[in-house]
C-alpha cells in the first residue's frame, strides 16, 4: 500500500494534536499516513506533548526548543530532509488543519488520474477555512482560487485566496499559478528535487515554490472540491508566533531574514543581481523562467500582469502573440499603494464617503474609490486612522493620491493630496 508523509512544521501548536488526530480518524487507511513532525516547543506549553505517538512507528518527530527556531522554510527542511524516507507521497501542510473523510484516497485518485493524462502534478493552494473554536460549524465548503493579488513593492507577489469560477462545474483539479505553503500535494520526488530554501525566512515561500517547482517539470494544480481546511485566524497563539517570540527576546530576525529571503527571490526570478548564488535553490532545468511567464501571465522585471491572469481565469495563459514584442505589449503594471489617512487630516463627523483618486503627472485620473461603511464610521467614532493596501492595473504609474471628503451638508470638503515617489 502506498503511504503519505504528513508535513507538519509545528511552532507551538495548540492545534497539533487535532490536525494529527483528523487526519487519522478519517483516513480510508490510517496504517498507510505517516507523519514528520517538526515539534518547536515551549515546555510551558504542554498543549503540544505527542509523547503517546512516539512509539508509533509512524511517527517521525524531530524536537527544537522553541528559541531556537530558524524560520518556517528551515522547519521545512528538516522535514523533508531528514524525516522524509521512502513515503510514496508528501501531503505538505502547516500543522492546524481538519480533513474530509478518506482523504487520503482521495488525494492519491486525483494525482493518479492526472499522471495518467501526461501531467508531473503537485495539487495545492489555498485551503478553505475553519475555526477551532466552533468546529465543524464554520467550515467553509467551497475551495479556493489562488490569485496574483498585485506586486509588492519589493518585487514579490502579494498571493491570496479567492472564489473559484464556476466551481461546482468542475470535476477535476484544475490547473494554478502558484502553490501555498501549507498546503502541497505530491510525490516523493518533488520533496527531493524542490528543496526548501532555509535561507527564506517567510515571506515569498510560496513565489519560491511555485517558480522553481514549475521550472523542474512539476504541473500545478488546485483541488476541485474540498478535501482539507485550514486554520487562518490564529486568536488561541496570540503573542506566541515565532516572530512575538523573537520581537521579546530582542531579536531582530522577522525584519532581516524577510528582507534577505526577498533579496534571494529577486535573484532567483531575475530582476536583480545580488550576486547570491542559489545553488540547489534555484530554478530547475525543465522549463525556462520565461515559459513559467507566458504560462501565468506575469512579467518579474515590468512587475506586471496580463489582465486574463488578474480576471482569475485559468492558466495557462492564451498566447496569440505574433513576436515577443506583442507579448510583451500585453501586460499592464501593477500598481500598490498603503492608503494610511490619520484623522487629523480629515477631523470632521458628517462624512458621507472619502473620495481615494489616483492621478498622473498631468493630473488625468487613473484610478478612484472610496472609504465608507464601517471603515468610514471607525475612523469618525473612534478616530482610528484608515490604513490599507489599494491594488490595481494600470498603464500609466499614477503620481499623486488625494483623498477628498464628501458631506451632504458641505459638498467636497477637506482634501489632502500627496506625492507618489
Amino acid at each position: 500500500m502506498r503511504t503519505i508523509l504528513v508535513h507538519l512544521p509545528a511552532y507551538r501548536e495548540p492545534e497539533l494534536i487535532p490536525t494529527i488526530q483528523s487526519a487519522l480518524s478519517n483516513a480510508a487507511h490510517p496504517e498507510r499516513i505517516h507523519f514528520g513532525i517538526c515539534r518547536q516547543f515551549c515546555e510551558e506549553d504542554r498543549f503540544d506533548n505527542i509523547d503517546e505517538y512516539r512509539s508509533d512507528p509512524r511517527f517521525k518527530i524531530h524536537d527544537m526548543p522553541y528559541t531556537e527556531a530558524k524560520g518556517l522554510a528551515t522547519a521545512r527542511a528538516i522535514i523533508n530532509d531528514e524525516l522524509l524516507t521512502d513515503e510514496d507521497f508528501v501531503c505538505q501542510l502547516d500543522s492546524h488543519h481538519r480533513f474530509t473523510k478518506d482523504w487520503d484516497n482521495t488525494l492519491i485518485g486525483w494525482y493518479d488520474n492526472l499522471k495518467d493524462e501526461g501531467y508531473n502534478p503537485i495539487i495545492g493552494g489555498y485551503l478553505p477555512y475553519y475555526n477551532p473554536f466552533n468546529d465543524p460549524e464554520d467550515r467553509v465548503q467551497e475551495p479556493w482560487f489562488s490569485e496574483a493579488a498585485c506586486f509588492y513593492p519589493h518585487n514579490t507577489i502579494f498571493i491570496r485566496p479567492t472564489a473559484v469560477r464556476e466551481w461546482k462545474t468542475l470535476t477535476k483539479p484544475y490547473p494554478a499559478r502558484f502553490l501555498s505553503g501549507h498546503f502541497a500535494f505530491s510525490s516523493n520526488q518533488w520533496a527531493r528535487d524542490v528543496k526548501h530554501d532555509r535561507d527564506i525566512f517567510f515571506a515569498g515561500e510560496e513565489l519560491n515554490l511555485s517558480v522553481r517547482s514549475f521550472t523542474h517539470g512539476y504541473d500545478l494544480f488546485h483541488p476541485h472540491e474540498v478535501v482539507i481546511w485550514h486554520a487562518t485566524m490564529r486568536e488561541e497563539r496570540a503573542g506566541k508566533l515565532v516572530w512575538d517570540d523573537q520581537s521579546k527576546r530582542g531579536e531582530d530576525m522577522w525584519w532581516k531574514g524577510n528582507d534577505s529571503a526577498r533579496a534571494r527571490i529577486r535573484q532567483l526570478i531575475g530582476v536583480e543581481d545580488n550576486g547570491i548564488d542559489l545553488g540547489e535553490y534555484g530554478l530547475g532545468d525543465k522549463r525556462s523562467l520565461r515559459d513559467y511567464e507566458k504560462y501565468a501571465g506575469i512579467h518579474f522585471k515590468k512587475k506586471s500582469f496580463q489582465k486574463y491572469t488578474k480576471d482569475n481565469y485559468f492558466p495557462p495563459n492564451p498566447y496569440p502573440y505574433k513576436n515577443e514584442k506583442e507579448w510583451e505589449d500585453s501586460f499592464m503594471f501593477s500598481f500598490y499603494h498603503l492608503v494610511n489617512l490619520e484623522r487629523h487630516e480629515m477631523p470632521k463627523d458628517d462624512y458621507e464617503s472619502i473620495l481615494v483618486a489616483f492621478d498622473d503627472e498631468n493630473g488625468e485620473g487613473i484610478f478612484s474609490t472610496s472609504i465608507e461603511g464601517e471603515r468610514l464610521n471607525q475612523f469618525m467614532k473612534n478616530s482610528k486612522p484608515i490604513h490599507y493596501e489599494e491594488m490595481f492595473l494600470t498603464d500609466k504609474k499614477p503620481a499623486r493620491v488625494v483623498y477628498w471628503g464628501a458631506s451632504k451638508k458641505r459638498g467636497w470638503t477637506e482634501r489632502v493630496e500627496r506625492q507618489i515617489p
